[in-house]
Protein backbone atom coordinates (compact mmCIF):
# COMPACT_ATOMS: atom_id res chain seq x y z
CA UNK A 1 0.00 0.00 0.00
CA UNK A 2 1.91 3.48 -0.65
CA UNK A 3 1.62 6.10 1.17
CA UNK A 4 -0.95 8.34 -1.44
CA UNK A 5 -4.09 5.74 -0.90
CA UNK A 6 -6.38 6.86 1.59
CA UNK A 7 -7.24 4.87 4.36
CA UNK A 8 -9.88 1.90 4.02
CA UNK A 9 -11.76 3.71 6.35
CA UNK A 10 -11.95 6.74 4.64
CA UNK A 11 -13.36 5.25 1.38
CA UNK A 12 -16.17 3.37 3.31
CA UNK A 13 -19.74 4.55 2.58
CA UNK A 14 -21.58 6.83 4.92
CA UNK A 15 -23.71 5.37 7.24
CA UNK A 16 -26.92 7.48 6.04
CA UNK A 17 -25.95 6.18 2.76
CA UNK A 18 -25.97 2.65 3.89
CA UNK A 19 -29.31 3.20 5.89
CA UNK A 20 -30.87 4.30 2.67
CA UNK A 21 -29.72 1.43 0.51
CA UNK A 22 -30.58 -0.81 3.34
CA UNK A 23 -34.35 0.32 3.59
CA UNK A 24 -34.74 1.45 0.16
CA UNK A 25 -34.65 -0.37 -2.80
CA UNK A 26 -35.00 2.62 -5.82
CA UNK A 27 -31.21 2.01 -6.39
CA UNK A 28 -31.87 -1.25 -7.43
CA UNK A 29 -34.06 -0.53 -10.53
CA UNK A 30 -33.61 1.30 -14.06
CA UNK A 31 -35.26 4.03 -15.13
CA UNK A 32 -37.41 1.90 -18.56
CA UNK A 33 -39.20 5.36 -19.48
CA UNK A 34 -36.13 6.79 -21.17
CA UNK A 35 -33.92 6.33 -23.61
CA UNK A 36 -34.72 4.56 -27.08
CA UNK A 37 -36.56 1.23 -27.49
CA UNK A 38 -33.26 -1.05 -26.73
CA UNK A 39 -32.45 0.45 -23.83
CA UNK A 40 -35.26 1.02 -22.31
CA UNK A 41 -35.98 -3.05 -22.81
CA UNK A 42 -32.66 -3.49 -20.95
CA UNK A 43 -33.75 -1.61 -18.50
CA UNK A 44 -37.03 -3.63 -18.04
CA UNK A 45 -34.95 -6.76 -18.48
CA UNK A 46 -32.33 -5.40 -15.63
CA UNK A 47 -35.57 -4.43 -13.09
CA UNK A 48 -37.16 -7.80 -13.82
CA UNK A 49 -33.61 -9.49 -12.67
CA UNK A 50 -33.67 -7.33 -9.77
CA UNK A 51 -37.53 -8.10 -8.36
CA UNK A 52 -35.92 -11.33 -6.84
CA UNK A 53 -34.34 -8.82 -3.88
CA UNK A 54 -37.63 -7.05 -3.35
CA UNK A 55 -39.11 -9.57 -1.08
CA UNK A 56 -36.01 -8.78 1.17
CA UNK A 57 -37.12 -5.68 2.13
CA UNK A 58 -40.89 -6.33 2.45
CA UNK A 59 -40.10 -8.43 5.22
CA UNK A 60 -37.53 -5.80 6.76
CA UNK A 61 -40.81 -3.10 6.04
CA UNK A 62 -43.24 -5.79 7.34
CA UNK A 63 -41.22 -6.09 10.63
CA UNK A 64 -40.87 -2.64 10.91
CA UNK A 65 -44.37 -2.46 10.06
CA UNK A 66 -45.43 -4.74 13.28
CA UNK A 67 -43.07 -3.68 15.87
CA UNK A 68 -43.90 -0.14 15.47
CA UNK A 69 -47.63 -1.09 15.91
CA UNK A 70 -46.54 -3.31 18.87
CA UNK A 71 -44.84 -0.45 20.60
CA UNK A 72 -47.60 2.16 19.77
CA UNK A 73 -49.90 -0.26 21.42
CA UNK A 74 -47.82 -0.66 24.26
CA UNK A 75 -47.53 2.82 24.77
CA UNK A 76 -51.21 3.65 24.49
CA UNK A 77 -51.87 1.14 26.97
CA UNK A 78 -50.02 3.22 29.06
CA UNK A 79 -52.42 5.93 28.58
CA UNK A 80 -50.09 8.18 26.67
CA UNK A 81 -52.02 8.17 23.58
CA UNK A 82 -50.04 11.42 21.79
CA UNK A 83 -47.13 9.54 21.74
CA UNK A 84 -48.53 6.33 20.64
CA UNK A 85 -50.44 7.87 18.06
CA UNK A 86 -46.45 8.65 16.27
CA UNK A 87 -45.53 5.41 16.49
CA UNK A 88 -49.20 4.50 14.57
CA UNK A 89 -48.45 6.79 11.47
CA UNK A 90 -44.86 5.09 10.91
CA UNK A 91 -46.61 1.69 11.03
CA UNK A 92 -49.09 3.07 8.57
CA UNK A 93 -45.93 4.60 6.65
CA UNK A 94 -44.38 1.21 6.67
CA UNK A 95 -47.28 -0.49 5.47
CA UNK A 96 -48.14 1.76 2.61
CA UNK A 97 -44.36 1.09 1.45
CA UNK A 98 -44.94 -2.61 2.47
CA UNK A 99 -47.60 -2.35 0.00
CA UNK A 100 -45.81 -0.56 -2.66
CA UNK A 101 -43.16 -3.10 -2.59
CA UNK A 102 -45.82 -5.77 -3.24
CA UNK A 103 -47.42 -4.27 -6.40
CA UNK A 104 -43.89 -3.84 -7.41
CA UNK A 105 -43.26 -7.09 -6.85
CA UNK A 106 -45.95 -8.52 -8.56
CA UNK A 107 -45.96 -6.57 -11.78
CA UNK A 108 -42.15 -7.01 -12.26
CA UNK A 109 -42.76 -11.06 -12.85
CA UNK A 110 -40.96 -12.14 -16.29
CA UNK A 111 -43.34 -12.64 -19.28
Amino acid sequence: MSSDEPPAAATAEPLWHLLYRYWFWGWLFADANTGDLLRRAAAWRHNVAQRVHLPVYMRRWCAGCVGTFAIAAVIEACNARGVAAAFYVAAVVAAIIEVNAGVAWVFLRAR
